[in-house]
């Protein structure tokens, strides 16, 4: 697996870090992360590779149960990170079009330390702010949301919906979900949120 030179380890990262903050503290807003110049495995979107190198580090864990060899090199050979078990990941990469029975697997975190808890960050294939068919609308209500916050994703699941939905049903508990598209939009759902959908 080569490594992506074009890729700036503290410039870029930061940038992206920043970006991921942003768009955690303002649940629903659509971001954008692109670099046109790396070369993704089959199966991870542009922008989940980008939040890869953003988040990950020799110090935490990732799980992927997609393209799993490739996906899993890419982020060793990129982050320093290492692969783990499913319920022992700090970061878990998924399909949104896919069963993900991995979720129910995800560490939800301690009432002692809520913020042990995983991020999930899951591919889709668009993302929109107003409403298109196919898609799902997600209604988001709690921090950072003034009443409600609506955007509309295609090529998710119910079931991993319903799956976030039951994880965050006792905060603090929970997990952090990060969605992103082929486009390189980003969208984050914090595990304080309410999240209802049509």
């Amino acid at each position: 697996m080569i490594r992506e030179i074009q890729y700036n380890e503290i410039f870029d990262a930061q940038e992206h870090f920043r970006l991921i903050l942003d768009s955690m503290s303002r649940p629903g807003k659509i971001n954008k992360i692109y670099n046109e110049n790396i070369s993704t495995p089959e199966g991870l979107n542009n922008a989940s590779a980008l939040i890869g190198f953003a988040l990950l580090n020799r110090d935490v864990g990732f799980y992927s149960n997609k393209n799993k060899t490739q996906i899993e090199e890419y982020f060793v050979v990129n982050t320093n990170s290492k692969p783990v078990a499913a319920n022992k990941a700090d970061f878990i990469f998924i399909n949104g079009n896919e069963e993900s029975e991995v979720i129910d697997e995800a560490n939800e975190g301690l009432l002692e330390y809520p913020e042990k808890s995983a991020t999930i960050i899951i591919d889709v294939e668009e993302i929109y702010d107003s409403a298109k068919d196919q898609s799902h609308e997600l209604i988001l209500k709690g921090p950072g949301v003034m009443t409600e916050k609506r955007c509309y994703i295609r090529n998710i699941k119910t079931r991993i919906l319903e799956q976030i939905k039951e994880k965050n049903s006792e905060f603090p508990l929970g997990i952090d979900i990060i969605l992103t598209d082929k486009q390189g939009n980003v969208i984050c759902i914090p595990r304080s949120n309410q999240l209802t959908w049509n």
